[in-house]
């Protein structure tokens, strides 16, 4: 059932535009920001939705990618079908603007489309076509978020090699540690990522999600040459799993709950961090960095 909500209305194309004229003088490009796991069934693209939904209610443009292929994870959590994919962004001519699916909050999503993963298989011509697409957008956003698959599959390394930071979602469940540890060694290893933020989601009643994050770091201190930050922790709260069932953010239908004020917290610090990996350009680079890999 498609939610309402997230129809392409033109009142929605008609906010996203004024937004986009207020914000075409940002100097600093979209952060790149990819939410990751190494395990699915965390909650990583729980994280992902609610954390771009905190963001915008602290006044930032929010882009969402969802990336992880084959599964469009954000289109059931939220319900809706995509209408156009990139892929007829550069075969069909159409506007990046025909894409972007428009939230009445102010969050907008680049559905998960097989044109995603196409895009490896390019040609010049449209491999330029797609990246001046973007092009377009990078001043229109404070940040995208780059909700990508769970593992250590090709795509995912794909696209969190080419993100500016990166945020690994891990739970309390030994082999979620253990699959986080191994993305993490693979990324370092084959992709010389060295910095990554851990989010600790389902963090128990009465912790703060420190030693689990301690467990992790542990291993990485000890095998590899990696700095992890502890960004934060998200509680364990029913709220979450009454609003997977109805398919809505917890932070839309429980605003005050533990979870709710717990991402809020996470997106406040990523707002006002300068980021743990150097800038590298933002959409524009990231979207280069896939086409070129």
């Amino acid at each position: 059932m498609i939610q309402s909500g997230w129809q392409q209305s033109s009142e929605a194309r008609k906010v996203f535009r004024m937004n986009t004229r207020k914000s075409e003088d940002r100097s600093r490009p979209a952060r790149v920001l990819s939410v990751t796991s190494g395990k699915g069934g965390v909650g990583k693209t729980h994280t992902t939705v609610n954390l771009g939904l905190a963001l915008v209610k602290l006044g930032k443009r929010v882009l969402l990618l969802d990336a992880d292929i084959g599964l469009a994870n954000i289109n059931i959590m939220l319900g809706f079908k995509p209408a156009s994919t990139l892929l007829e962004v550069v075969r069909g001519g159409l506007d990046i603007e025909d894409v972007i699916v428009h939230h009445a909050s102010g969050l907008d999503i680049i559905p998960a489309t097989s044109g995603v993963t196409d895009m490896t298989n390019l040609s010049e011509e449209e491999r330029i076509t797609l990246v001046g697409a973007f092009d377009n957008l990078a001043n229109k956003y404070d940040f995208m978020l780059v909700d990508t698959g769970a593992g250590i599959g090709t795509n995912v390394l794909y696209f969190n090699e080419a993100a500016e930071q990166i945020l690994v979602v891990v739970d309390p469940e030994p082999t979620s540690i253990t699959d986080a540890y191994a993305l993490i060694k693979v990324l370092s290893t084959q992709c010389a990522v060295k910095e990554f933020d851990i989010v600790v989601n389902r963090a128990p009643v009465g912790s703060d999600g420190r030693e689990i994050f301690a467990k992790l770091a542990a291993a990485t201190d000890r095998f590899l040459p990696v700095r992890l930050s502890f960004l934060g922790a998200i509680a364990d709260d029913e709220s979450v799993s009454q609003a997977v069932r109805r398919q809505t953010p917890f932070l839309e239908l429980y605003p005050s709950t533990r979870a709710s004020r717990d991402i809020s917290r996470l997106a406040k610090k990523v707002a006002e961090s300068p980021g743990s990996r150097t800038p590298k350009g933002g959409v524009q680079f990231f979207f280069r960095a896939l086409l070129e890999q």
